[in-house]
């Protein structure tokens, strides 16, 4: 290797130790005359690579190679045979077999491995070059004819889940909860799709809101807590939840490829953080070409997903055609089509962002991160009408109506903690415009009774809800169900 960099420097060696041609490489590779004449007989791509290098500072091993090709290892056998420096073969290998780059173990954020450096000696010696590296940047689109959003959905869908566990034994078996289960909340929960059922399960599952006890599902202590949260705070939870869940993994969720289990791991946490990353980066409000996102992450930060760089060691298939998707020629396929779910499915169903498509039922072509959804990822302050309890003061919450027919009127700006109670006595009834209603008769006043809920606490709590306006034949027969319990 000596004698390979001395030639491409046009050293003469003749009988030196290896010390003395050190001592000689060094002297001759610190000129920045000699530099200068090494400099003049680089390619174009040569100079590029180099001026790459110095750049960065240290490049991982893979991205050079990705960009400027590999570095053979070869042995001193071999490279002394062949004379290897003489025909590289690679631009890398060129600047490798001239000494102007350095092989070196580095860090750079999750990856620890193989970098390459420019040796101090050459680099006091080299005009400050700079080449501009690709800078994140994401295409507008026009309005879809096509918009989803889901803004708070599945926040009132875990209230639904959460009240319903409260009322309703539901004994506890291995996944979700049971079909015939979810059956009898479909009429309030706003989407019945089977995925974002298992997201919301096993979110409120994960985020402690409701956990297996007695062999039956039932909501936490947390759960009180979180109802009892304004409605930013209530989101900003279950993103949190969602965004540091391991085991939650949407590469293996995808349709479009198919994992086989060979003992490969990915990291869906680092992967959904990689996208967030960017997502901190888009205009708000704007609609937002998504094969712009995904175009402009493969150039910024490809290995977003995979910091190693390894792209043949996951064993995912295409669906459709059963290909294994290996390679970086790949990268579309995996990485972008993750970043495409991400944006329909999990970022839509918490609220983050709405999607748009060119016709119902079409591929997902544009994105639009909205003000709350820049709130929720922290993008920007909260206003004063939307503060929570953790972030300042609030508005008081609108009190509920009781009518003389024995139904609730509460808002569903009303405390969700307060309708939480309210249902451990009423009955769902429906939700039209921004009120849900309930009735309060002898049948669903029972099971609060036999749980030990006496009825001066159910009165006491119509009170304090309603401000004191509950008639007084609600009352009298709210007292005449307790004797009769």
């Amino acid at each position: 290797m000596l004698e390979a960099i001395a030639d491409g420097w046009g050293i003469s060696l003749t009988d030196e130790r290896a010390a003395e041609i050190i001592e000689r490489l060094t002297c001759e590779l610190s000129d920045s005359e000699a530099v200068g004449r090494v400099l003049q007989r680089l390619s174009a791509e040569e100079r590029e690579a180099l001026d790459y290098v110095t750049t960065l500072g240290q490049v991982k091993a893979h991205v050079l190679a990705r960009k400027y090709g590999d570095i053979r290892r070869l042995g001193a056998g071999r490279l002394e045979w062949e004379e290897a420096w003489q025909n590289p073969a690679s631009t890398a290998e060129r600047l490798w077999f001239l000494g102007l780059i350095y092989r070196a173990y580095g860090v750079d954020g999750p990856y620890h491995g193989e970098v390459f450096v420019i040796p101090a000696e050459i680099q006091s010696a080299l005009p400050s070059t700079r080449v501009p590296l690709p800078v994140f940047r994401v295409e507008p689109a026009s309005t879809p004819p096509v918009r989803r959003e889901e803004y708070d959905a599945l926040a009132r869908d875990a209230y639904t889940l959460l009240s319903h566990l409260r009322s309703h034994d539901v004994r506890a078996k291995s996944g979700i909860l049971a079909t015939n289960e979810l059956s009898k909340v479909s009429r309030r929960l706003t989407s019945g799709n089977r995925q974002r059922l298992q997201f919301l399960h096993h979110l409120c599952e994960q985020a402690n809101l409701i956990r297996r006890t007695g062999g039956s599902w039932r909501p936490t202590s947390q759960a009180a807590s979180w109802l009892k949260d304004g409605p930013l705070t209530r989101r900003r939870a279950l993103l949190r939840t969602w965004l540091d869940d391991p085991n939650w993994n949407e590469l293996r969720l995808m349709t479009a490829v198919s994992c086989e289990e060979t003992g490969w791991r990915n990291d869906p946490v680092r992967a959904r953080t990689g996208v967030l990353k960017y997502m901190a980066e888009c205009p708000t409000d704007v609609w937002l070409s998504v094969d712009s996102l995904i175009a402009s992450v493969r150039n910024v930060d490809p290995d977003f997903m995979r910091p190693d760089g390894d792209y043949d060691s996951w064993f995912v298939r295409d669906t459709q055609t059963g290909q294994y998707l290996m390679g970086f020629h790949n990268w579309g396929r995996v990485e972008g089509e993750l970043i495409r779910y991400v944006l329909e499915y999990p970022l839509l169903w918490l609220g983050v962002l709405a999607v748009g498509c060119a016709r119902e039922g079409g591929g997902v072509a544009a994105f639009l991160l909205n003000a709350q959804g820049a709130t929720i990822l922290g993008l920007r302050d909260v206003q004063p009408a939307e503060e929570t309890p953790h972030e300042g003061p609030k508005r008081p919450a609108p009190p509920f109506r009781v009518l003389a027919n024995f139904h609730v009127v509460a808002p569903l700006e009303a405390s969700w903690y307060d309708r939480f109670l309210l249902e451990r006595f009423a009955r769902w009834v429906d939700e039209e415009g921004r009120v849900a209603r309930y009735v309060i008769d002898a049948q669903s006043i029972k099971p609060a009774l036999e749980a030990g809920i006496a009825v001066r606490q159910i009165q006491a709590f119509l009170n304090r809800a309603t401000e004191g306006r509950v008639p007084a034949r609600v009352m009298q027969a709210i007292e005449s169900w307790g004797r009769q319990a």
